[in-house]
């Protein structure tokens, strides 16, 4: 598939995502000012990554918007995210919302909740027992897909090209979903071949020893999949240090404002946006309308089979990104104030 072909189907599917969620958008928001006012119990990983950090910001500002309560704990250890739910559970919180990092330990917390009759409502990743009101998220397969193809066009006329796979953690079901996606795309090609793959906890220092002990290993190792933006940060200083900057390929997940500098400065060849801000602000609206005794909307495929909505993703690699700077091209109407925000600030090299 050329890399015209497959702009114009990315573009489509963004479209498609953008323009569902735009009409739930508008079925909840006339009745969020109806709904009572709820304490919500907020359950994230690390709030040093700058995508959590945007999914409470999202999550505060529409609780904001409808005098709710937000108590949030953020922490990428799977125990201290168990101990925070149940300790909103016994503080009788009106509604869990969750980002988990390990969709199995959690499970016992959720059930926890249920027994007490308070909603959970899962964002990012979903996990793999209890009852869920709703499953909020952009699409991690294509998240997978995206980076897969960021991959395939960088190892056009390599043959090997040989690549290494820095994962979060395994048990956690978006990094999962979107490191199978991947993998099913470039195992398309016969002249792909992963060398590498490791857990390093969503830690950047473990990934930074990782993306350094393939690059060693594998002195013609050609591109570099980060399941996360700082993995992929990791990757890029890892490159950087062997001197091969632009040599090995880079994609990775989140599009965070450090990952766009990256590819807008083509040290890293791809980032899969998220719009955290968007998935926050719906966990918001959804806790209010199951509040007021709605069911969510369901959204089919992915695997998915409980109430979901879906949050648009969108890829960014270099050329997309400076076209959309200079103003040659547009990204999708719904996302575009954000994602100029980002790049523009990118562009600065003023992250925060």
């Amino acid at each position: 598939m050329s890399r015209r072909f497959k702009l114009i189907a990315v573009i489509g599917i963004v479209t498609f995502v953008v323009t569902a969620l735009a009409a739930g958008a508008g079925a909840t928001g006339n009745e969020a000012a109806q709904s009572k006012k709820l304490r919500i119990g907020l359950v994230l990983p690390d709030l040093s990554n700058l995508y959590i950090a945007g999914l409470r910001n999202g999550v505060q500002a529409q609780a904001k918007k409808g005098g709710h309560t937000v108590l949030v704990k953020g922490t990428s250890d799977p125990a201290g995210q168990s101990n925070a739910a149940l300790a909103y559970i016994a503080a009788k919180v009106d509604v869990l919302i969750i980002d988990s990092i390990d969709g199995k330990g959690i499970i016992p917390a959720i059930k926890k909740a249920n027994a007490a009759k308070i909603p959970v409502i899962t964002i990012q990743s979903d996990v793999f027992g209890g009852v869920r009101a709703a499953f909020i998220a952009g699409r991690e397969d294509l998240a997978g897909l995206y980076m897969g193809l960021a991959a395939s066009d960088f190892c056009l006329g390599v043959n090997p090209c040989k690549i290494g796979i820095i994962e979060g953690i395994r048990a956690d079901q978006s990094g999962a979903e979107e490191n199978r996606a991947f993998r099913e795309h470039v195992a398309k090609f016969p002249n792909i071949k992963i060398v590498g793959a490791s857990e390093t906890q969503y830690d950047p220092a473990k990934a930074l020893n990782l993306a350094t002990n393939l690059l060693t290993a594998n002195p013609d190792l050609k591109f570099l999949y980060a399941w996360w933006d700082p993995g992929g940060n990791s990757a890029v200083k890892a490159i950087q240090a062997k001197g091969k900057l632009g040599k090995v390929g880079v994609a990775s997940q989140n599009g965070d404002c450090i990952a766009l500098g990256h590819v807008l400065a083509g040290r890293q060849t791809q980032t899969s946006a998220f719009f955290p801000d968007v998935i926050g602000s719906l966990a918001v609206t959804t806790a209010e309308d199951i509040a007021a005794g709605k069911t969510p909307p369901k959204v089919t495929g992915a695997g998915r089979v409980l109430p979901s909505l879906e949050a648009p993703v969108l890829s960014v690699d270099t050329p997309r990104a400076k076209a959309w700077l200079a103003g040659l091209a547009s990204p999708p109407a719904l996302v575009r104030a954000d994602i100029m925000k980002r790049l523009k600030q990118a562009k600065s090299g003023k992250c925060t």
